[in-house]
């Protein structure tokens, strides 16, 4: 599927990058996700184009809430552990899919 938005996809880096021109963020043990909304219309996409919308509703019920109508959204799914840590297995067992 050929989607309009392409992922972002993780850099290994030895150091945090400094000064104005950058920006960063955390990678996360989850799977880049996509997050498209067109009015009442929200789809979550994988990096091959997916669609999880069904298989992570509080993403998408999160999405409906923002008072935008249009965006779009480049970031990660994760399930979290009672330490507040990832837990890719978690993620990847489909097991807690109502917590993505």
């Amino acid at each position: 599927m050929r989607m309009a938005y392409e992922l972002c996809l993780a850099t290994a880096g030895r150091q945090v990058p400094s000064g104005p021109e950058w920006i960063h963020e955390v990678k996360h043990d989850g799977y880049p996700m996509l997050v498209i909304r067109e009015n009442e219309r929200v789809r979550l996409l994988s990096r091959n184009g997916t669609d999880w919308t069904k298989r992570c509703p509080w993403i998408a019920e999160a999405a409906l809430k923002d008072p935008q109508k249009h965006f779009a959204i480049d970031g990660e799914a994760v399930v979290l552990g009672v330490d507040g840590i990832s837990d890719f297995n978690a993620l990847h067992s489909r097991k807690h899919d109502h917590e993505v």
